[in-house]
């Protein structure tokens, strides 16, 4: 019997001094109603996991699960499940009534409601199995890559969906995050200490306070995955196995390492727009506190200026630690490039080795294969006595075989030295000589055509009849 969907549930106690996950089997529409402000029992701030096998399908629950936490249905189609990263936000302001007309009123929305949703792929390449310590993995880390996995790697598309309700109810769906996720971002929350980024009523009065956590560990997601694609190609270098038995390793490695920069180049441009999401919004809720509108008054006393501030300049922190795993990823491209060089460098040097023993064994043999066949010739000859005759005609073989040698090594060094002049001219020539040769020939068809022409015209002039009689 089918138990359900499995969702993992990361929420503080109650009172707040701890984090606990809580493991649940639920149908589909039992999860949507958790997830929804109005009808769900969840705590008012919470982390969601899913595996992504647990998550419903396009037409199987994906988009009413998506409608509760206010994301567009455009979001739940394969589309945008299978890209490498994207970012978007869907704030809602509850505008003021103006009662009297004759009344000044402050006209500064207040914000109800924001929803935001984005994307963050991470590629895991199976340790490398060595138990030397100078080719030791760089990390300690897990391995994520299924034992029976024939393909080396394993993909983790993240998708993250966050709801916000003021005031202070949040709630985070993560899609396929790493198995120990949960754990660590369990870890990180309880190991941070009262900050002004970590105040209860920051976190309450800021729609984005939850994602600073979760981007810092799917950053570190991030440089364990660099790292696992750097480890091999470190240890090829270590190696330097034989040129011919190499380019297919270096394929493989470098398949993973476009992948990693293109998703970490996806990733940065993620970053960057939770930021601009997360800069416009605080600026809203700064705004409606100055202005002393209602609710919006009371978010904006948890978002102090130093609050503001310095979750603005976190936030383009763990943008640059993004661009400095690209560059790394980067690094590690350039380095496979390098090894390709190398290689063919060392065919090319094995080649030249191959024929500088072939040239050498030909030195050996020659002087005995010319020996030899000069002796065959009839120049020499045992007599009928046994002894050694030569024939008084020798001086021909050597009158031919000189100045036919010194002609060959002439024509080679001249085709060594002016090989391409004499290709260039003789290329020339012989397109003068085709164009004179179809010149010709279009002269005589020309030729031809206008002799058929001038009988054609007399045959219409002087009709066959009239000719005759003229002639008889």
């Amino acid at each position: 019997m089918n138990p359900g969907l499995k969702i993992r549930i990361l929420s503080p106690s109650e009172k707040g001094a701890s984090w606990a996950i809580q493991e649940k089997y639920v149908d589909c529409s039992t999860l949507i109603d958790l997830v929804h402000p109005e009808f769900g029992s969840l705590p008012d701030q919470c982390y969601i996991f899913m595996h992504k096998n647990d998550y419903p399908s396009v037409n199987g629950g994906r988009e009413a699960l998506l409608a509760a936490l206010n994301v567009p249905s455009f979001v739940a189609s394969r589309t945008c499940f299978e890209l490498n990263g994207y970012a978007g936000c869907r704030p809602v302001f509850e505008e003021p009534q103006q009662k009297d007309p004759f009344e000044e009123q402050d006209a500064t929305p207040t914000l109800t409601t924001c929803t935001t949703w984005f994307h963050y792929l991470a590629k895991m390449v199976r340790k490398i199995d060595s138990f030397q310590d100078e080719h030791r993995p760089h990390d300690k880390e897990p391995e994520y890559v299924p034992e029976g996995s024939k393909k080396g790697y394993e993909w983790f598309e993240m998708s993250v969906f966050t709801r916000w309700d003021a005031p202070g109810k949040c709630r985070v769906l993560c899609i396929d995050t790493p198995p120990d996720f949960p754990e660590r971002l369990k870890d990180a929350l309880l190991k941070k200490k009262k900050t002004s980024l970590s105040l209860p009523e920051a976190a309450q009065a800021d729609p984005f306070a939850l994602h600073a956590d979760l981007l810092d560990i799917m950053i570190v997601y991030s440089d364990i995955s660099v790292w696992r694609v750097r480890d091999p190609i470190r240890l090829l270098e270590m190696s330097r196995l034989n040129g011919h038995n190499l380019f297919e390793q270096i394929h493989d490695h470098a398949r993973h390492a476009n992948h990693s920069s293109e998703v970490l180049e996806a990733a940065i441009q993620t970053v960057e727009q939770l930021g601009r999401f997360q800069r416009e919004i605080h600026e809203n809720i700064a705004h409606g506190h100055r202005s002393g509108s209602g609710s919006g008054s009371r978010l904006g006393r948890g978002l102090t200026l130093t609050y503001r501030a310095q979750a603005r300049e976190y936030t383009q922190f763990q943008i640059s630690l993004v661009k400095s795993l690209k560059l790394r990823s980067d690094s590690s491209l350039q380095r496979l490039k390098n090894e390709v060089g190398l290689a063919y460098n060392n065919i090319a040097r094995q080649d030249s080795s191959v024929m500088k023993s072939i040239a050498l064994l030909t030195m050996i043999f020659l002087p005995a294969t010319f020996i030899s066949a000069l002796f065959s010739t009839t120049f020499f000859s045992y007599g009928e006595n046994g002894s050694w005759e030569v024939s008084d005609e020798l001086w021909i073989y050597f009158v031919t075989t000189v100045p036919a040698t010194i002609a060959i090594v002439f024509f080679w060094w001249v085709w060594l030295v002016y090989g391409d002049v004499i290709y260039k001219w003789f290329k020339g020539l012989m397109f003068r000589a085709w164009k004179g040769a179809t010149r010709s020939v279009s002269k005589t068809r020309s030729r031809t055509a206008q002799s058929r022409i001038e009988t054609d015209m007399e045959s219409e002039v002087d009709p066959a009849g009239l000719r005759t009689g003229a002639t008889v």
